[in-house]
């Protein structure tokens, strides 16, 4: 734990007690040490960045830059991280208190500036331009995303909801306004222009920094064991592993592994895992999701400079650089990272295309695979995004009719990969792995799209996550809040909101260009289809199911700020993007270092503990009982077993255990735990 908290460091009584939501679960997996840490480098942040300003002779807008800084952190340090975050305002620990104080003071402190006369005129322009009852409203969305009203919803504290509502809209209220205090003192004009290349770099550092340290380069859910697992298989240049003996079946069992037939497989979708076997065969698959998040800085400012504007551009691959979401997201072994570079790839590549020349028709055969390797690697989303971009496509007919029929080509050629993967793996082309063990596992229900009893897993099997027995209309609707309340947390790191640009789009609205409601169909696409599906899955990776859409959010989040840039006085439109960095400075430094201590380091309790406690065992039989997740000691198993490498299995007692041993004759025997 400590050594994760270090390493994220160099990157840069609940309001009404009943929110306990799950009993007994932890509320945290920091120490009350390393949080402590970490609020001292904010202070000494904002020690920086008063000195920095107050050395251009800029001295009150760097005290409010500090305020956002620490006011920012302040909010952090008083929010539960885990599962579904929501404020915990309470006495103990004692520095909650002083927590407390320092918003307190942000908010008398934005107040004394806002009465100066530039500061009064600032207020006043604000209603003047933005209008009363638009500000309320917008108010009203940004306190009520401000967290998760499923818990609430379903342990019945509707009380506690409102309050909670009530506090977290007060304290965006406040940061709001210390943002608005920033335009009312002298301050800086000219935001510098960051090279692309260099956020990319930055991205697929930072990525690489988390997965190395918060993340430990353990997986940290059941399905990043899985695709951990297949990428060792396709490593080996096989789609299964034989079955181990059947008295270690019990001791090797897992969520989505199944040994059946003779066979020891992973059973979900296999696009992602083929790529994250080139990260196996050199010995680092941690490496290939941040690489792969870099790229992605990269096709997305290529995209929209060519779409929309090299201005448009640069703020969207900032935000995407800096996105806390983004940046978890690529330290995982999760597959989204690999969907979005196919989606940005095939766009990238039809709009560079031309009209009827060979090169266009090379690029769209180009953009083709890669739609048809999103197909691979997440079906449902490559299915809808494919779709709607060869609708898109069509619009270049007649005379693109070479581009139509090369992206079509390239589109079936890679997406036939997965009927020839599930005929060699099912006997079925149009049976997944996935969808035949899942009828196993759970006969009496589906895994499945709409509504119904039979919708979902088992009863009473996912708790919080899956309130109510199959699916309604009404769990869809609290599913999509819940979605949106993620997402508003933890896409750029405003604490205060980060779909507050997108709130000000649909509220005062702008004139959108051709791609921006291309842009907005995909996302309602997704989000529509999705609508019907039994699980939003945010407690882990906020809304990951609506990370295909990134793009979209990004290019609408950036016509936000377009959009209130265009109602600011000219001498203030410099000030906006200024300001704008600045919220993506104290991201990266404050929220994302707080999401890797609080959070990642040891979620799910998933940890490197037994990796490290194994290190030099060599032909050994390792039974672990720990009170973590046993995954963090099967991940490290080889899937063919072979001799000279140790096999972890699940402690199943003495007599099970004699007769794993039994099954494996003359391997050393060693038992391992938790780390004291």
């Amino acid at each position: 734990m400590k050594r994760g908290f270090l390493c994220c460091l160099a990157l840069g009584s609940v309001i009404c007690t009943g929110p306990a939501l799950a009993a007994d679960a932890p509320v945290t997996n920091a120490t009350l040490v390393e949080l402590r840490w970490w609020f001292f480098g904010m202070f000494a942040g904002s020690l920086l960045l008063l000195s920095f300003f107050w050395a251009r002779g800029q001295g009150l807008f760097g005290f409010l830059a500090a305020l956002v800084l620490l006011g920012s952190s302040a909010r952090l340090r008083l929010t539960q991280p885990l599962w579904f975050p929501r404020l915990d305002i309470s006495s103990n620990p004692p520095e909650n208190l002083i927590m407390l104080m320092m918003l307190v003071a942000q908010a008398v402190l934005t107040g004394a500036v806002l009465m100066r006369p530039s500061g009064r005129e600032a207020v006043r322009y604000l209603f003047t331009r933005a209008g009363l009852a638009r500000l309320f409203f917008l108010m009203v969305l940004v306190a009520v995303f401000c967290l998760s009203a499923t818990p609430y919803v379903a342990y019945g504290y509707y009380v506690a909801f409102g309050l909670q509502i009530g506090v977290g809209g007060a304290l965006s209220l406040v940061q709001m306004a210390t943002l608005v205090s920033m335009f009312a003192v002298a301050g800086p004009d000219c935001m510098p222009r960051i090279p692309v290349s260099a956020l990319a770099v930055f991205t697929a550092v930072a990525s690489g920094i988390l997965a190395w340290t918060a993340f430990d380069r353990v997986p940290h859910v059941e399905d990043e064991l899985a695709y951990l697992f297949q990428a060792q298989t396709f490593a080996a240049g096989t789609l299964w592993a034989p079955a181990p003996p059947e008295a270690a079946h019990p001791a090797l069992e897992y969520y989505l592994l199944e040994i059946h037939e003779g066979k020891w497989i992973s059973v979900p979708a296999q696009g992602w895992a083929i790529v994250l076997s080139l990260g196996v065969l050199i010995g680092a698959p941690w490496m290939i999701n941040p690489i792969l998040t870099g790229i992605s800085v990269c096709l997305a400012h290529e995209i929209v400079r060519r779409a929309v504007s090299r201005e448009r551009a640069d703020m969207v691959a900032l935000l995407m650089a800096t996105s806390p979401w983004v940046l978890a997201v690529g330290a995982t072994l999760m597959n989204h990272a690999l969907m979005l570079v196919t989606i940005l790839l095939a766009w990238w590549c039809l709009i560079r295309a031309g009209k009827g020349v060979r090169r266009a028709v090379l690029l769209a055969f180009v953009a083709g695979l890669a739609l048809g390797w999103g197909f691979v690697t997440r079906p449902l989303d490559g299915l809808i995004v494919g779709g709607l971009t060869g609708l898109w496509l069509l619009r270049r007919l007649p005379g693109g009719i070479g581009q139509v029929l090369a992206c079509g080509i390239g589109g079936v050629l890679s997406a036939s990969a997965v009927f020839l993967l599930n005929y060699a793996i099912t006997g079925d082309p149009l049976l997944t792995a996935q969808a035949d063990y899942l009828s196993r596992l759970w006969p009496d229900t589906q895994n499945a799209f709409g509504f119904g009893e039979n919708v979902g897993p088992p009863a009473q099997s996912w708790g919080a996550l899956d309130i109510w027995i199959g699916h309604s209309p009404a769990e869809a609707v609290l599913n999509l809040i819940n979605a949106i309340a993620s997402l508003n947390f933890e896409l750029l790191g405003w604490t205060f909101g980060s779909l507050v640009p997108i709130w000000v789009l649909l509220i005062w609205g702008k004139r959108l260009s051709g791609f921006d409601r291309a842009m907005f169909v995909v996302l309602v696409a997704l989000v529509g289809v999705l609508f019907f599906y039994w699980f939003t899955g945010t407690f882990y990776l906020g809304p990951r199911y609506w990370h295909t859409a990134l793009l979209p959010i990004l290019v609408l989040s950036a016509a936000g700020v377009e959009a209130i840039n265009d109602r600011l006085p000219e001498r203030h439109r410099g000030r906006l993007q200024c300001v704008i960095l600045l919220l993506c400075a104290v991201s990266v430094v404050s929220f994302t270092p707080w999401r890797g201590v609080s959070k990642y380091n040891g979620y799910g309790g998933y940890t490197g503990d037994i990796r490290r406690q194994a290190a030099g065992l060599g032909n050994a039989l390792v039974f672990v009982s720990t009170q973590g997740d046993i995954g963090s000691a099967l991940y490290l198993n080889d899937p063919f077993l072979p001799e000279g490498k140790p096999i972890f299995l699940r402690d199943m007692g003495p007599e099970q255990n004699a007769d794993i041993i039994a099954a494996f004759p003359g391997r050393d025997v060693v038992y391992l735990g938790d780390e004291e």
